[in-house]
């Protein structure tokens, strides 16, 4: 059975139905990813790294976890911090828009009040949100966890997903970004988040930046059109369907990296893990939501 240990920060998410009404979610990049990697390889043992309090919202998310079949025993609970909350608008094209109560949130902690679990795992994957939301110690923390991991056989996947209002300022996220990468084995950099970072305008730029660092298998997805590959150094071009209907974009990214994790622990080639990625992306952003129904999820899947 393949194993995968994701850590980051999952969080109520509040969208609007009607003027004086929200809906009520649970969602944060990286646990948007477990659910999709898990929908996509239900034989994979999926675990979640992370805090949360022992208030009843902290209680109704571990148990959406479990709902969603991903393995709750590394979840921390911290008696004095509860989860973070954030609300979305989406317009009419499907873009989004957040406002985020974290700051204070159990998972900024999740490093003080858990250690990194002493077990063996296929895939290691964190995101630049979860780099973001610690402070230095609990990042050289995660650091040293990584490499024991990969030590151990483990391949670290790295999503950069640059939020500047997380940082403190751009340098201190360019030089925790660059260690990060220097470390993965797969990377899914942003076109965007380069042009923000670092002034690269072109897949050969961020490329060339990435293999400099070691990485051996890099993913861009460029939108509706392709998927850009280098693996060791080898570039080829992976085309994707286009959507016919965009509802709301606010999980694409992670989706796209939960069905291409499945294809790659399945034991499939990037290639068709890419064109898997585009089109469970592409299934996500015909709903409302970060975690699509799942009745409606497989119904498309299938």
């Amino acid at each position: 059975m393949p194993t995968c240990l994701i850590i980051g920060e999952c969080m109520v998410e509040l969208a609007p139905l009607t003027r004086d009404s929200l809906r009520k979610q649970f969602a944060g990049d990286t646990f948007n990813t477990a659910v999709y990697l898990k929908r996509c390889l239900p034989a994979c043992n999926v675990n979640y790294f992370t805090a949360v309090g022992t208030d009843l919202l902290s209680r109704e998310m571990t148990e959406r976890f479990a709902e969603e079949g991903i393995n709750t025993q590394y979840v921390a609970r911290s008696q004095s911090k509860n989860v973070g909350m954030y609300l979305v608008n989406t317009d009419a094209s499907g873009e989004r828009s957040f406002s985020y109560w974290r700051n204070d949130s159990a998972a900024r902690q999740m490093l003080t009040t858990e250690a990194l679990p002493d077990a063996y795992f296929d895939i290691v994957y964190v995101s630049g949100i979860t780099v973001a939301i610690l402070d230095d110690p609990q990042r050289d923390t995660l650091i040293s966890g990584l490499q024991r991991y990969q030590a151990a056989g483990a391949k670290i996947v790295f999503d950069p997903n640059y939020r500047p209002q997380l940082w403190s300022g751009i340098e201190q996220a360019r030089e925790w970004t660059i260690r990060f990468y220097a470390l993965c084995d797969i990377a899914f950099p942003g076109g965007d988040d380069h042009r923000e970072l670092y002034g690269h305008h072109c897949e050969h730029e961020v490329f060339s930046f990435l293999q400099a660092l070691g990485v051996r298998e890099i993913v861009l997805k460029r939108g509706a059109d392709s998927v850009e590959i280098a693996q060791h150094n080898r570039h080829f071009s992976v085309a994707v369907k286009p959507v016919a209907e965009v509802v709301d974009t606010t999980s694409a990214g992670d989706a796209f990296i939960g069905g291409y994790l499945a294809k790659t622990l399945a034991g499939e080639k990037c290639s068709v893990a890419a064109r898997f990625g585009a089109r469970v992306a592409g299934i996500v952003i015909g709903a409302k939501g970060a975690i699509v129904e799942s009745d409606y999820f497989f119904q498309r899947l299938d």
